[in-house]
């Protein structure tokens, strides 16, 4: 079924050819920014993100890892109907549910933040999601639309439930959102409180969540990190993480459970630089290299040469 909606990109992830039957990780992008309302333009990070992939080294000095080794298998990207959030979902769900059965860990590379709605609707098994977003999603609908990536985490607790997301990084909320969730019980750590606490709390926080979770999503938006690293955002919030606070954290708490992760809201117009695609490719390979440790593929965190 999949192969019905996947588009081949020129540029491959990393560089790196491998066989679908040889990998470990299945990699998609996903074009798609239609519900945009600041800055659209995240339906160029798939192929900037993979062009930034090429030209970085692929070592990580924390898992010990050389990513040329680690069997990423790039699928191409999404077949998107720009305007049409509804047939976009239904297209991820269904490419989303092939790779879950497949038995690979997915890699989404978005693209908005609403694609995640659509991915978590490919995995039909319940699931805990870690999600990293300056802002809450949590508004049930915004200019008129429930499918919105202003609503992306409001939609994934009807998915999931409220006891099962842990927000990280929130530093941006609407009254509304706030109500929501006093009123839920969602548990979130603000970028203040991942600042104030130490380390190793912050570290423990999540893993107590962790610990019940038979399966785990991490949804990153790039606006977590504060914009000083990642200016090339659809959403910019001053007060955020920085890239060796949120790589430092995944590598203590990523665990088995995990089965897909997906990185979004990268704006590569607006950013000539080209360092926030060159962030998130840094991102993708680190997560996935504590990935393939914790699924015991080899490897240590070893955070030294």
């Amino acid at each position: 079924m999949k192969e019905l909606y996947l588009l081949r990109n020129p540029y491959v992830f990393n560089g790196v050819e491998c066989r679908r039957e040889d990998s470990i990780f299945s990699l998609i992008g996903v074009p798609f920014d239609s519900t945009s309302s600041y800055r659209p333009g995240s339906r160029f990070a798939p192929q900037r993100v993979r062009e930034a992939s090429q030209n970085i080294e692929l070592y990580s000095l924390r898992s010990g890892l050389d990513m040329e080794r680690v069997p990423i298998y790039d699928e191409g990207d999404l077949a998107v109907v720009h305007g049409d959030v509804y047939e976009v979902m239904k297209r991820l769900e269904y490419v989303v549910e092939d790779i879950v059965n497949e038995g690979k860990v997915l890699i989404a590379l978005g693209g908005e933040h609403i694609i995640t709605y659509g991915i978590l609707r490919g995995f039909k098994k319940p699931t805990c999601v870690l999600y990293f977003d300056a802002h809450a999603d949590l508004r049930d609908e915004y200019l008129g639309y429930k499918l919105s990536h202003a609503c992306t985490l409001r939609r994934l607790v009807e998915i999931v439930g409220p006891d099962k997301v842990f927000i990280i990084g929130l530093r941006a909320l609407c009254s509304e959102e706030v109500d929501y969730i006093r009123k839920s019980g969602i548990k979130y750590l603000t970028s203040l409180m991942c600042q104030g606490l130490s380390f190793m709390d912050v570290v423990n926080n999540v893993r107590k969540f962790l610990r019940g979770c038979e399966n785990v999503y991490v949804s990153i938006d790039i606006d977590v990190i504060d914009p000083a690293y990642a200016p090339g955002v659809a959403n910019p919030e001053p007060e955020g993480l920085s890239p060796t606070y949120l790589l430092n954290l995944l590598s203590e708490v990523i665990n088995e459970s995990v089965w897909g992760f997906d990185i979004v809201e990268v704006v590569p117009p607006i950013d000539p630089s080209g360092i926030t695609s060159v962030l998130a490719a840094k991102i993708i390979n680190e997560l996935a290299s504590y990935i393939y440790i914790a699924k015991g593929k080899g490897g240590e965190l070893v955070r030294q040469l």
